[in-house]
Protein backbone atom coordinates (compact mmCIF):
# COMPACT_ATOMS: atom_id res chain seq x y z
CA UNK A 1 0.00 0.00 0.00
CA UNK A 2 1.20 3.38 -1.18
CA UNK A 3 1.23 6.41 1.52
CA UNK A 4 -1.18 8.63 -0.55
CA UNK A 5 -3.40 5.01 0.30
CA UNK A 6 -3.25 5.90 3.97
CA UNK A 7 -4.88 8.02 6.29
CA UNK A 8 -5.26 11.35 6.03
CA UNK A 9 -5.35 10.76 1.81
CA UNK A 10 -7.50 8.35 2.21
CA UNK A 11 -9.98 10.74 4.20
CA UNK A 12 -9.96 13.12 1.52
CA UNK A 13 -10.21 10.33 -1.43
CA UNK A 14 -13.35 9.21 -0.01
CA UNK A 15 -14.63 12.88 0.85
CA UNK A 16 -13.42 13.83 -2.49
CA UNK A 17 -12.78 11.46 -4.80
CA UNK A 18 -9.31 11.80 -5.60
CA UNK A 19 -6.02 11.85 -3.74
CA UNK A 20 -4.37 15.12 -2.88
CA UNK A 21 -0.89 15.89 -3.84
CA UNK A 22 -0.02 18.67 -0.57
CA UNK A 23 -1.87 17.24 1.92
CA UNK A 24 -0.83 19.63 4.14
CA UNK A 25 -3.21 22.28 2.31
CA UNK A 26 -5.73 19.70 3.40
CA UNK A 27 -4.91 19.52 7.03
CA UNK A 28 -4.43 23.32 7.02
CA UNK A 29 -7.85 23.58 5.79
CA UNK A 30 -9.50 21.63 8.52
CA UNK A 31 -7.13 23.75 11.53
CA UNK A 32 -9.29 26.56 12.73
CA UNK A 33 -7.56 29.37 14.46
CA UNK A 34 -8.08 28.44 17.72
CA UNK A 35 -6.91 24.82 17.34
CA UNK A 36 -3.76 24.99 19.94
CA UNK A 37 -0.35 26.48 20.21
CA UNK A 38 1.43 25.17 16.94
CA UNK A 39 -1.62 26.64 14.81
CA UNK A 40 0.35 29.91 14.21
CA UNK A 41 3.18 27.42 12.75
CA UNK A 42 1.43 25.14 11.02
CA UNK A 43 -0.91 27.64 9.48
CA UNK A 44 -4.89 28.11 10.16
CA UNK A 45 -7.42 27.82 7.49
CA UNK A 46 -8.32 31.60 7.48
CA UNK A 47 -6.13 32.36 4.02
CA UNK A 48 -7.75 29.37 2.52
CA UNK A 49 -10.94 30.52 3.53
CA UNK A 50 -11.01 33.78 1.88
CA UNK A 51 -9.38 32.21 -1.54
CA UNK A 52 -12.04 29.43 -1.13
CA UNK A 53 -14.94 32.17 -1.15
CA UNK A 54 -13.97 33.59 -4.36
CA UNK A 55 -13.22 30.26 -6.56
CA UNK A 56 -16.62 28.53 -4.95
CA UNK A 57 -18.04 31.70 -6.10
CA UNK A 58 -16.75 31.96 -9.36
CA UNK A 59 -17.71 27.89 -9.86
CA UNK A 60 -21.34 28.71 -8.59
CA UNK A 61 -21.29 31.58 -11.22
CA UNK A 62 -20.36 28.98 -13.87
CA UNK A 63 -22.52 26.26 -12.46
CA UNK A 64 -25.64 28.70 -12.52
CA UNK A 65 -25.04 30.51 -15.82
CA UNK A 66 -24.95 27.39 -17.93
CA UNK A 67 -27.76 25.94 -16.34
CA UNK A 68 -30.44 28.87 -16.19
CA UNK A 69 -29.98 29.87 -19.90
CA UNK A 70 -33.04 32.11 -19.99
CA UNK A 71 -32.76 33.57 -15.94
CA UNK A 72 -31.80 37.49 -16.02
CA UNK A 73 -29.01 38.58 -13.56
CA UNK A 74 -31.02 39.44 -10.65
CA UNK A 75 -31.78 35.29 -10.32
CA UNK A 76 -28.86 34.27 -11.11
CA UNK A 77 -27.20 36.18 -8.08
CA UNK A 78 -29.81 35.79 -5.91
CA UNK A 79 -29.73 31.83 -6.40
CA UNK A 80 -25.89 31.79 -5.64
CA UNK A 81 -26.01 33.88 -2.58
CA UNK A 82 -28.40 31.02 -1.33
CA UNK A 83 -25.83 28.47 -2.57
CA UNK A 84 -22.70 29.98 -1.00
CA UNK A 85 -24.42 31.41 2.36
CA UNK A 86 -23.37 29.77 5.92
CA UNK A 87 -26.33 27.61 6.09
CA UNK A 88 -26.18 26.04 3.02
CA UNK A 89 -22.33 25.15 3.62
CA UNK A 90 -22.27 24.22 6.77
CA UNK A 91 -25.20 21.26 5.80
CA UNK A 92 -22.94 20.67 3.04
CA UNK A 93 -19.71 20.28 5.10
CA UNK A 94 -21.73 17.89 7.59
CA UNK A 95 -22.82 15.75 5.02
CA UNK A 96 -19.31 15.66 3.67
CA UNK A 97 -18.22 14.73 7.29
CA UNK A 98 -15.45 17.71 7.72
CA UNK A 99 -17.20 17.82 11.43
CA UNK A 100 -15.24 14.61 12.12
CA UNK A 101 -12.37 16.18 10.97
CA UNK A 102 -11.83 19.94 12.02
CA UNK A 103 -9.81 21.28 14.57
CA UNK A 104 -11.68 23.67 16.56
CA UNK A 105 -11.93 24.03 20.56
CA UNK A 106 -15.07 23.28 21.94
CA UNK A 107 -15.27 26.88 23.07
CA UNK A 108 -14.74 28.81 19.55
CA UNK A 109 -17.22 25.83 18.39
CA UNK A 110 -19.98 27.26 20.92
CA UNK A 111 -19.96 30.76 19.70
CA UNK A 112 -19.54 30.07 15.96
CA UNK A 113 -22.01 27.97 14.26
CA UNK A 114 -20.00 28.90 11.03
CA UNK A 115 -17.44 26.64 11.73
CA UNK A 116 -17.83 24.16 9.41
CA UNK A 117 -18.81 25.92 6.44
CA UNK A 118 -15.71 28.18 6.92
CA UNK A 119 -13.59 24.81 6.57
CA UNK A 120 -15.90 24.36 3.32
CA UNK A 121 -14.40 27.18 1.47
CA UNK A 122 -10.91 26.34 2.84
CA UNK A 123 -11.33 23.36 1.46
CA UNK A 124 -11.79 24.76 -2.04
CA UNK A 125 -9.43 27.01 -1.36
CA UNK A 126 -6.55 23.70 -1.14
CA UNK A 127 -7.85 21.79 -3.90
CA UNK A 128 -7.53 24.76 -5.90
CA UNK A 129 -4.05 25.10 -5.03
CA UNK A 130 -3.71 21.25 -5.72
CA UNK A 131 -5.21 20.58 -8.64
CA UNK A 132 -5.59 24.06 -10.73
CA UNK A 133 -8.99 26.01 -11.41
CA UNK A 134 -10.32 23.39 -13.90
CA UNK A 135 -10.29 20.12 -11.88
CA UNK A 136 -11.20 21.61 -8.69
CA UNK A 137 -14.23 23.17 -10.63
CA UNK A 138 -15.45 19.97 -11.48
CA UNK A 139 -14.54 18.52 -8.68
CA UNK A 140 -16.69 21.44 -6.25
CA UNK A 141 -19.69 20.54 -8.85
CA UNK A 142 -19.57 16.54 -8.92
CA UNK A 143 -18.68 16.07 -5.17
CA UNK A 144 -19.87 18.57 -3.42
CA UNK A 145 -22.43 20.73 -5.38
CA UNK A 146 -24.37 18.20 -6.85
CA UNK A 147 -23.93 15.20 -4.31
CA UNK A 148 -25.40 17.72 -1.54
CA UNK A 149 -27.86 20.18 -2.98
CA UNK A 150 -30.54 20.39 -4.73
CA UNK A 151 -29.90 23.42 -7.02
CA UNK A 152 -33.45 24.11 -8.59
CA UNK A 153 -35.24 23.17 -4.60
CA UNK A 154 -32.73 26.01 -3.39
CA UNK A 155 -33.21 28.62 -6.63
CA UNK A 156 -37.29 28.74 -5.63
CA UNK A 157 -36.93 29.37 -2.06
CA UNK A 158 -37.21 32.92 -0.61
CA UNK A 159 -34.97 33.83 1.73
CA UNK A 160 -35.65 36.35 4.57
CA UNK A 161 -32.44 38.47 4.78
CA UNK A 162 -34.31 40.84 7.43
CA UNK A 163 -35.34 38.37 9.51
CA UNK A 164 -31.91 36.78 9.20
CA UNK A 165 -30.43 40.54 10.22
CA UNK A 166 -33.12 41.02 12.85
CA UNK A 167 -32.01 37.69 14.61
CA UNK A 168 -28.41 38.64 14.22
CA UNK A 169 -28.58 41.74 16.21
CA UNK A 170 -30.90 40.48 18.99
CA UNK A 171 -28.55 37.93 19.66
CA UNK A 172 -25.85 40.45 20.10
CA UNK A 173 -28.48 43.13 21.71
CA UNK A 174 -27.94 45.56 18.90
CA UNK A 175 -30.32 48.57 18.11
CA UNK A 176 -31.32 48.15 13.88
CA UNK A 177 -33.25 50.73 12.11
CA UNK A 178 -35.12 50.05 8.52
CA UNK A 179 -35.59 53.23 6.84
CA UNK A 180 -37.41 53.97 3.72
CA UNK A 181 -35.13 57.26 2.95
CA UNK A 182 -35.72 58.45 -0.64
CA UNK A 183 -39.10 57.33 -3.14
CA UNK A 184 -37.99 58.22 -6.66
CA UNK A 185 -40.32 56.59 -10.06
CA UNK A 186 -38.78 54.76 -13.16
CA UNK A 187 -39.11 56.12 -17.19
CA UNK A 188 -42.73 54.60 -16.45
CA UNK A 189 -43.60 56.52 -13.37
CA UNK A 190 -43.92 53.49 -11.34
CA UNK A 191 -42.37 53.91 -7.56
CA UNK A 192 -38.76 53.49 -6.12
CA UNK A 193 -38.33 52.62 -2.73
CA UNK A 194 -34.72 53.60 -1.72
CA UNK A 195 -34.02 51.78 1.80
CA UNK A 196 -30.97 51.07 4.19
CA UNK A 197 -30.62 49.46 7.44
CA UNK A 198 -28.94 51.09 10.43
CA UNK A 199 -27.02 49.14 13.03
CA UNK A 200 -26.01 50.55 16.03
CA UNK A 201 -26.13 54.26 14.46
CA UNK A 202 -23.44 52.99 11.52
CA UNK A 203 -25.52 52.47 7.97
CA UNK A 204 -24.43 48.65 6.71
CA UNK A 205 -26.59 48.04 3.94
CA UNK A 206 -28.97 49.62 1.25
CA UNK A 207 -31.39 48.65 -1.28
CA UNK A 208 -33.81 49.94 -3.85
CA UNK A 209 -36.82 48.06 -5.21
CA UNK A 210 -40.49 48.25 -6.22
CA UNK A 211 -42.03 47.52 -2.83
CA UNK A 212 -40.68 48.79 0.58
CA UNK A 213 -40.25 44.74 1.47
CA UNK A 214 -37.78 44.57 -1.78
CA UNK A 215 -35.60 47.30 -0.67
CA UNK A 216 -35.86 46.50 2.95
CA UNK A 217 -34.33 42.42 1.98
CA UNK A 218 -31.84 43.60 -0.79
CA UNK A 219 -30.45 46.43 2.41
CA UNK A 220 -30.32 43.97 4.63
CA UNK A 221 -28.91 40.79 2.12
CA UNK A 222 -25.67 43.96 1.60
CA UNK A 223 -25.71 44.44 5.32
CA UNK A 224 -25.38 40.46 5.73
CA UNK A 225 -22.88 40.62 3.13
CA UNK A 226 -20.92 42.89 5.24
CA UNK A 227 -21.27 41.21 8.53
CA UNK A 228 -19.63 38.03 6.90
CA UNK A 229 -16.97 39.85 5.91
CA UNK A 230 -16.22 41.78 8.89
CA UNK A 231 -15.86 39.01 11.57
CA UNK A 232 -15.31 41.56 14.96
CA UNK A 233 -18.23 43.65 13.50
CA UNK A 234 -20.73 42.64 16.52
CA UNK A 235 -17.64 43.16 19.39
CA UNK A 236 -17.36 46.69 17.25
CA UNK A 237 -20.96 47.66 17.20
CA UNK A 238 -21.42 46.75 20.80
CA UNK A 239 -18.33 48.93 21.61
CA UNK A 240 -19.58 51.94 19.77
CA UNK A 241 -23.21 51.71 20.74
CA UNK A 242 -21.86 51.66 24.92
CA UNK A 243 -19.97 54.42 24.34
CA UNK A 244 -22.94 56.58 22.69
CA UNK A 245 -25.24 55.61 25.56
CA UNK A 246 -22.46 57.16 28.17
Amino acid sequence: MTIRRQEPYRIFYDMLGFYPNDITLFQQACRHRSAGRNTQQKGNNERLEFLGDAVLSAIVSDILYKRYNNKDEGFLSKTRSKIVQRDTLNHIAIELGLDKIVEVTVHSQSHNNHTYGNALEALIGAIYLDQGFVKCSRIVEEHIINKHIDIDKIAQQEVNFKSRLIEWCQHYHLPYQFDIDDISSDEHKNPIFHARVMIANRQLGEGSGYTKKEAQQIAAQEAMRYIRKHRNLASTLTTESNSTQQ
